[in-house]
């Protein structure tokens, strides 16, 4: 790539490309968005009549956008296909507590981070009728907020009005369904208070609950000085799942479903996914060292993967 404060940019140029880009789109309003230029001034720059400001400043911009497509594309030409859902030991597992919760009841499982628990309850949602996924996040740790996402993903947007209305929205949307279960992701971030108002939804209409999160949502339920604040909640976890780091199984599972069968290719992958971030991390390494081998003209082998890894890790290469 070349800075266009040190490479000298061809404002005619510029403009050619930019009116072949105008007739791709069709509209001055999607150039401007993708240029991130105001669509008055970009329309005048292509214009017969021409700009009245600072043309060179508008061709660099052009010039800097040019550079980052044709550096996009060119990844888009190099990078694999990345699988997409894939059944693992774990995600089994988690399957089958997602069915259970389903009967009526309240579950909890507390993974480590990329074991696959929201592309697992994802494609459970996929699968199942009358599945509603809501993600939690800091911002939505309070009853309030975490209600407006629940009934998001119940098909209400925008939901406004107190708690005490939004819970019986609530309650009245799942009631009437046959065996309707609400999933809160990253569970970690729901406020006691929260997670109590979770709870008396089910209570009032026997709606699955399943909680899924960090470690650290079983460590608040079951101990600490919080514990008794979440007695009734936890009396009521009919089946739990806790898992850290993936198992064998699921390094298999992902090698296979990047149709890897070199054995010290799969060993260096399994003592990458043992690493905070498990099989996520697995695929990011798998990922960099398929466009390795790939600008080789190589198939890929362990050195791709080695060096990929330490691109990926500021821990020494996995021997």
């Amino acid at each position: 790539m070349n800075d266009p404060a040190e490479t000298p940019v061809d404002i005619a140029d510029q403009k050619a490309w930019l009116l072949d880009y105008h007739r791709k789109l069709g509209s001055w309003t999607q150039v401007a968005k993708r240029l991130g230029i105001a669509q008055g001034t970009i329309s005048q720059f292509g214009s017969a009549k021409g700009y009245g400001g600072d043309e060179q400043k508008v061709a660099e911009t052009i010039f800097r956008f040019r550079q980052m497509l044709t550096a996009q594309a060119q990844i888009e030409v190099e990078a694999p296909v990345r699988p997409g859902y894939f059944e693992t030991e774990t995600s089994r597992e988690l399957t089958n507590l997602l069915n259970w919760a389903q009967r009526g009841k309240i579950v909890v499982a507390a993974l480590g981070p990329g074991l696959g628990k929201t592309m697992t309850s994802r494609n459970f949602q996929a699968c199942c009728a009358n599945v509603f996924h809501a993600t939690m996040t800091p911002s939505t740790a309070g009853v309030n907020t975490m209600q407006i996402e629940v009934l998001e993903a119940l098909g209400e947007k925008n939901a406004v009005g107190t708690p005490q209305k939004l819970s019986r929205r609530i309650r009245e949307r799942v009631g009437n369904l046959s065996n309707p279960c609400i999933v809160i992701d990253e569970a970690q971030h729901t406020s006691e208070k929260a997670l109590e108002e979770i709870r008396s939804w089910h209570d009032a209409t026997g709606v699955g609950i399943a909680l899924l999160g960090n470690i650290g949502v079983m460590q608040r339920l079951e101990g600490g000085n919080r514990a008794s604040a979440f007695a009734q909640l936890y009396s009521r976890v009919s089946l739990k799942m806790i898992r850290n780091l993936p198992l064998q199984g699921d390094v298999n599972a992902l090698a296979e479903a990047w149709e890897i069968g070199d054995a010290g290719v799969i060993g260096m992958l399994g003592k990458i996914c043992m690493t905070p971030g498990g099989l996520r991390n697995g695929s990011h390494a798998l990922e960099l060292a398929c466009m390795i081998a790939a600008s080789e003209r190589q198939v890929l082998a362990l050195s791709h993967l080695q060096d990929a890894w330490a691109q990926l890790s500021s821990r020494a290469v996995l021997g």
